[in-house]
């Protein structure tokens, strides 16, 4: 089903223009030699290990068959049939009728493009194996298959992101703050797939896109509102990051990627109601079967896992660095990788983690025979002194920097090895710029969109580029 939008005339005469327009200077719309957005973007849906074989395409009117070069559409054919097929033929892309007569076929390595012919800019859709896509297509060899890319506005991309981030019955003025960051997404991060053929992808590695499977009035509403505004900084894009989820404060950059950036630091989120939220609250278990085999899959070969450590939070609580200790060897952990190595459990960074048995905060000393590395309990020890052998003999170990002192309780008591941990944390996502529940919250609260973003991205200003 299609949907039409209320009060789409005036858009309509706009956005026709725009295109226009931005066809004859490259697709782009320049505010100065910083800032500026694309009217069409390329959307990679399938590729890779997605890249199909063959895909059938619907259109109401037929279409134009052409070659894109990059975002630019030459017209080299009319096709009337509605319906088509296109696959791959004697190593060449070929666009074909149901009964697989040929009507069109690569002439380069371009590929092939097909723009529907429509009456009306909100008719510009086609279906791809039934699922409903606005814009154009663009078929390029991947392999042995083909890469399905949508070469589509800016806006319409945007309503099939907004629909996937966010809920169509949330309040308006959180849709349009996440219409703003998609917005900038997308635009920061074009030919990000430039070795695919295509600016970003459709799914979480980029912003999850479904084409018009999720559209709603309420999300037309939101991003015809905040058509090409965009959020910048000393006159400059921002990176707008977001993340579902983010607990009473969300995180400073430097502390998930390294990096610092002004108008990425920690700022209040009392506005996200993290206890009644979708894994606002978490928790999990790992069995040291199953963290040894992650680690190992991660080529941190460790061995068995006997003991998992927080060993520094930053200030608002969320680990930064982290030791995993197995029978052959030592890894820490640091920054985002500390939540993303058992991701399977750790939804955010701020977390804590408990082994079910007390060789957690036992110390252990590391020995070698010059090729294996072994750890032992200090009272499985012999040492050398200037009397000759003998045992440890101490209620506890430290061991200091020269400046800093660390004590480790011992005994001769056997500890229980661990079989498991157990993580428990709150919020959901990389903790960094919008918490889209807070967003909810702030929209709830009575905060316009403006608002929601200059207070998530401190110091930044919404900006209109076209």
């Amino acid at each position: 089903m299609f949907f039409k939008r209320q009060g789409f005339r005036l858009f309509s005469v706009f956005t026709v223009l725009a295109v226009f327009f931005c066809t004859l200077a490259g697709y782009k719309t320049f505010v100065s030699a910083d800032v500026y957005v694309p009217s069409n973007i390329k959307v990679g849906l399938f590729y890779g290990s997605s890249a199909k074989t063959s895909v059938k395409i619907t259109s109401e009117r037929g279409y134009y068959a052409g070659v894109f070069n990059d975002r630019d559409f030459s017209e080299e054919k009319i096709i009337e049939d509605t319906d088509v097929i296109v696959s791959i033929a004697e190593n060449q892309v070929v666009l074909s009728d149901l009964d697989g007569n040929v009507l069109y076929s690569e002439s380069g390595n371009n590929g092939i493009g097909i723009c529907p012919i429509y009456t009306d800019f909100w008719e510009e859709r086609l279906e791809i194996d039934g699922s409903g896509y606005r814009g154009s297509l663009n078929f390029i060899k991947d392999g042995s298959g083909i890469a399905v890319i949508n070469v589509v506005n800016m806006d319409q991309y945007l309503y099939g992101v907004v629909s996937r981030e966010m809920s169509e019955s949330w309040p308006l003025e959180a849709l349009k703050a996440q219409a703003v960051c998609s917005r900038n997404y997308a635009a920061q991060n074009l030919g990000k797939h430039s070795s695919y053929g295509f600016d970003i992808c459709a799914n979480t590695h980029c912003q999850m896109y479904t084409g018009m499977s999720r559209e709603a009035q309420s999300i037309y509403d939101a991003v015809d509102a905040t058509a090409g505004q965009v959020m910048t900084y000393n006159g400059e894009l921002c990176e707008c990051y977001y993340a579902a989820s983010m607990g009473s404060t969300t995180e400073n950059v430097k502390y998930v990627w390294g990096n610092e950036v002004p108008y990425l630091i920690s700022v209040d989120n009392s506005y996200e109601d993290t206890e009644n939220i979708p894994n606002g609250i978490w928790s999990g278990v790992l069995t040291v079967a199953e963290v040894s085999t992650i680690m190992r899959n991660r080529g941190y070969d460790v061995g068995d896992v006997q003991k998992i450590e927080v060993l520094e939070y930053s200030p608002e609580g969320r680990v930064i660095k982290m030791r995993v200790t197995g029978n052959t060897a030592i890894k820490t952990l640091e920054l985002e990788e500390c939540r993303t190595v058992f991701g399977t459990v750790t939804k955010s960074q701020m977390f804590t983690v408990v082994g079910d048995g007390d060789a957690q905060g036992q110390a252990y000393v590391s020995v070698t025979d010059g090729s294996t590395l072994i750890r032992r309990r200090p009272t499985q020890l012999e040492l050398l002194t200037s009397s000759g052998r003998s045992e440890f003999s101490g209620e506890s170990l430290y061991t200091t920097n020269g400046q800093y002192q660390k004590v480790y309780a011992d005994s001769y008591e056997e500890s229980s090895a661990n079989t498991s941990f157990t993580f428990k944390g709150s919020g959901w996502g990389h903790g960094v710029g919008m918490s889209q529940y807070g967003a909810k919250g702030m929209a709830e609260a009575g905060y316009t969109y403006d608002e929601i973003l200059t207070h998530y991205f401190s110091g930044a200003e919404v900006t209109t580029v076209y």
